[in-house]
């Protein structure tokens, strides 16, 4: 195992935070996302492995948490409390895979994580152990890892702030990496980009009819637009509440707008799904957020609009390709190899689900290309049972919290006047954000862990329910009130009626 440069750098960044704030730390760990074609570490003994920025960064969050003079460990218990499901659901990921592809070797077929060799797009080999087991074994751990180091930084002092401040932040390095890497190609820009891809990825084709695909520091454009898509979520749904929204809502319109021409099919899936939800919520629920978003979203919408039809008088040779761009990366995308090839892979977690007796045949064992196919085959019964109700956990804080007004605006920063309904609203973005950023990996992910920004938001959606101030149970004491004036002494109804009244009970 050996150091990368970026390793060594966030190794020198790490130390220094760990005298600075727990949220900086947060921060820290959610910039470190931003280098998804990266190693920190490279490990040849697992096969030519390598360990990401983020889950190397996971290490130092910890060791600030876990600081003598940090006093956060009891927010870590709380935090296994709350997720306990996914806590139940990676301890048997880890079990998984290590018992279960040497209790099922060679009972199946099936298309490896890595399979360097292959003879045709189904090619498949006999199931057997693999160092990527144990690679999925690690991304799992750092997965649940993230969730509860999330949790512990939410809760302390300036962590509301870390998160939203830092994902406007994160949406806009991201957007305007995503252009210049895909506007510098061939130039000696591309060079340091390329410097930063150092992990061990295949670099895809990144072009299609003449569209540069938008890939950043990632090795391809799905894994931009799958990292994209989430602080775009969630920056929109804190501008749709009102948090920090001059910020968090520009954030959202640049991301977005570079999601749209970033020409991955991961990109719009997932805008689809976010406009299609967006939409239901606006007219089923209006009230849920200020006129003045509602209105804002619609002139967002004309602008497009309009903006499209004058670009389809004045340039109708560009709109026609942007369009055939579109459909070939979304509705014929099922009918080209690559989709036959992903659905063949989506398919191997039913087979996998039934040669194991729906106990799974372990994380890595197999590529698929849906995030709960990946699960029901390398998990069973019990992974897609401890997820869902996880996932359920974490969207039923919408409705099982206190209701209350929502939405902070002020140019201090977020979080600063009204601290509950900040908390409220910030704690609401995470738990849509959650779900939805699943949709693209449903029908994409390789992998059997819902990945770090999932993590991310899922710890602070839980993490901010607990700060939100819980209801108070009132007993209703009238009828045993009533029936201790009715059984007085005559004369000692009214003064006893009287007294109760004075004390607040009910009469």
């Amino acid at each position: 195992m050996s150091f990368t440069f970026v390793g060594l750098l966030q190794l020198a960044i790490g130390f220094m935070l760990l005298f600075r704030s727990l949220p900086a730390m947060l921060v820290f760990v959610m910039a470190s996302g931003l280098f998804g074609g990266s190693a920190a570490l490279s490990v040849p003994a697992l096969g030519n492995s390598s360990i990401p920025p983020i889950q190397f960064a996971l290490i130092f969050l910890y060791l600030r948490i876990l600081m003598p003079s940090g006093g956060q460990f009891g927010l870590l218990t709380q935090g296994i409390r709350d997720s306990f499901a996914l806590v139940l659901f990676t301890l048997y990921g880890l079990a998984a895979a290590f018992i279960a592809p040497r209790l099922f070797a060679g009972h199946i077929e099936v298309a490896p994580m890595r399979f360097d060799n292959a003879r045709n797009l189904f090619d498949t080999v006999p199931l057997r152990p693999t160092a990527q087991n144990i690679t999925a074994a690690v991304y799992m751990l750092g997965a649940l890892l993230a969730t509860l180091g999330t949790y512990a930084a939410v809760r302390v002092t300036g962590g509301i702030e870390a998160l939203v401040k830092g994902s406007v932040a994160i949406a806009w390095v991201h957007a305007l990496s995503g252009v210049i890497a895909s506007q510098t190609k061939g130039t000696p820009v591309e060079g340091f980009f390329a410097l930063f891809r150092n992990g061990s990825y295949a670099q895809l084709d990144q072009s299609y009819q003449g569209f540069s695909r938008v890939d950043g520091f990632f090795p391809e454009a799905s894994g931009w637009a799958s990292f994209a898509l989430a602080w775009f979520v969630f920056n929109c749904e804190c501008w749709y509440r009102s948090v920090w929204a001059r910020h968090t809502g520009a954030a959202a319109l640049a991301v977005g707008a570079v999601l749209f021409f970033s020409t991955s099919s991961t990109a719009y899936v997932g805008l689809g799904s976010y406009g299609a939800f967006f939409a239901i919520r606006a007219l089923a629920f209006p009230a849920s957020a200020e006129p003045v978003r509602l209105r804002q979203a619609g002139i967002t919408v004309f602008a497009i609009v309009v903006i499209a039809a004058i670009g389809l008088a004045l340039v109708p040779g560009g709109v026609a390709r942007i369009g055939d761009m579109v459909l070939h990366m979304t509705v014929e995308k099922g009918n080209s190899d690559s989709g036959q090839q992903r659905l063949f892979w989506a398919m191997q977690g039913l087979t996998a689900f039934t040669a194991s007796g729906g106990l799974g045949v372990g994380p890595g064992s197999f590529r698929s290309s849906s995030l709960f196919m990946a699960i029901l085959g390398t998990m069973g019964v019990v992974g897609i049972v401890t997820f869902g109700i996880y996932l359920f956990n974490v969207v039923s804080v919408i409705w099982r919290s206190p209701a209350g007004p929502q939405g902070m605006e002020g140019s201090a920063g977020p979080a600063r006047e009204r601290p509950r309904d900040a908390v409220r609203a910030v704690m609401e973005a995470c738990a849509v954000t959650a779900p939805l950023i699943l949709v693209p990996a449903a029908i994409s992910s390789p992998n059997s862990h819902p990945g770090v920004n999932f993590a991310i938001f899922a710890g602070a959606a839980m993490a901010l329910y607990r700060m939100l101030p819980r209801p108070l149970i009132r007993p209703d004491l009238s009828l045993v009130v009533s029936r201790r004036i009715s059984d007085a002494p005559a004369g000692a109804s009214a003064g006893g009626a009287a007294g109760a009244s004075a004390a607040g009970w009910p009469t």
